[in-house]
């Protein structure tokens, strides 16, 4: 398919700046600069998302004055009835860029996404897209508005559409920069942080009732008051899931937990990821296999490759291909490399805490 010139001209744009970015929050601006060269908006947010449950990990915003908007779209995303054009039901779509009007059968105005998110604001249209690697897996999300006068159409869900793929696997790679630098920022002391449990209780009415002050520092690692995480895990828990992970600003990851308490309120503990959860991670982000996975457990777990073939009831040869696959992903040579690209991004941050009985860190 021929791309117009503006769509050849962001997609190529797209492919330097994920060559070029230094991390994910680079990359996120600049593909912002890249778009508005070829579509006029008045404010715009994109945002690094978990793969396994589209909640926002990092973001970046333009033109908006107002740092409380972000908490409040996070209470429309994730509060009770997500919008029409939530970004699960953009995610679901063949090509994941819809305008958001087209997706409320001709009652956008009458809308609270629209009532609360757009028209205090002065802006009256709005478009949102979901970004998938090339693991189909989707990375990120961006929602684009503007004023009065210059509605989005379908020229320019063709400029953009051709970018989607671009974007998400330039947010996969550029997310794994980031890990080398947060793991020698955060040094042994600034692991530790405030003493015991992290914990917030939500009350009935889906508001921030209290926090230990462990949860403060997270909540604040996390950003925006942690609002979009913290809704999602009530959501979830609604739904029957048992705990959902969300990405801090650097670089590691927490598993959320939510579980009832009296009067309706609801206690969400945050916790460090363990050794299994950090398999499934590492997984996601280099899309490993779900085979490599297993073979990535063991090699962590010191197995030899006929103990890991033994466990696996696979040939030898079977598990060195899978271990060149996984050299080649993770961008390490040998399992020595492998597990020092481990070391570094999810367990020397933590060095200084203390060591459960189950042989991981006591968050």
């Amino acid at each position: 398919m021929t791309l117009s010139r503006p769509a050849a001209q962001l997609r190529d744009q797209v492919r330097t700046a994920t060559v070029n970015a230094v991390d994910d929050a680079h990359f996120r601006a600049l593909v912002l600069d890249a778009i508005k060269r070829v579509v006029r908006f008045d404010s715009a947010c994109i945002a690094t998302v978990d793969p396994a449950s589209l909640v926002p990990t990092a973001l970046t915003t333009v033109g908006y004055d107002d740092p409380r908007v972000a908490l409040w779209a996070a209470e429309v995303e994730y509060g009770a009835g997500p919008p029409a054009n939530s970004f699960r039901a953009v995610a679901q779509l063949a090509t994941p860029v819809r305008v958001s009007r087209d997706a409320t059968g001709g009652r956008w105005r009458e809308s609270r996404h629209y009532a609360e998110l757009l028209a205090p604001f002065g802006l009256r249209d709005e478009l949102r897209m979901v970004f998938p690697a090339r693991d189909g897996r989707p990375w990120g999300v961006a929602t684009m508005s503007r004023g009065p006068g210059l509605p989005f159409d379908d020229v320019t869900l063709r400029v953009l559409a051709p970018s989607l793929r671009d974007i998400g696997e330039g947010m996969r790679v550029t997310l794994l920069r980031r890990a080398p630098h947060a793991a020698t920022a955060c040094g042994t002391g600034a692991a530790l942080g405030a003493p015991g449990p992290a914990v917030v209780v939500v009350a009935a009415d889906d508001e921030l009732a209290e926090a230990t002050p462990r949860a403060v520092e997270l909540l604040e690692q996390i950003g925006l008051g942690g609002a979009p995480p913290v809704m999602a895990a009530l959501r979830y828990r609604n739904a029957g899931a048992p705990s959902m992970r969300v990405r801090t600003r650097d670089g590691h990851w927490l598993v959320l937990r939510a579980g009832p308490l009296e009067a309706g309120r609801v206690a969400v503990t945050f916790e460090h990821a363990r050794p299994p959860e950090v398999v499934s991670l590492v997984a996601a982000t280099h899309g490993l296999t779900e085979r490599e996975a297993d073979v990535l457990a063991d090699v962590l777990a010191g197995r030899s490759r006929a103990a890991i073939a033994r466990n696996l009831h696979i040939s030898p040869y079977t598990v060195q291909d899978h271990l060149k696959s996984i050299f080649v992903k993770t961008g390490t040579s040998n399992r020595q490399t492998l597990v020092a690209h481990l070391a570094f991004g999810e367990y020397l941050p933590r060095i200084g805490r203390p060591v459960g009985a189950d042989g991981w860190f006591v968050d």
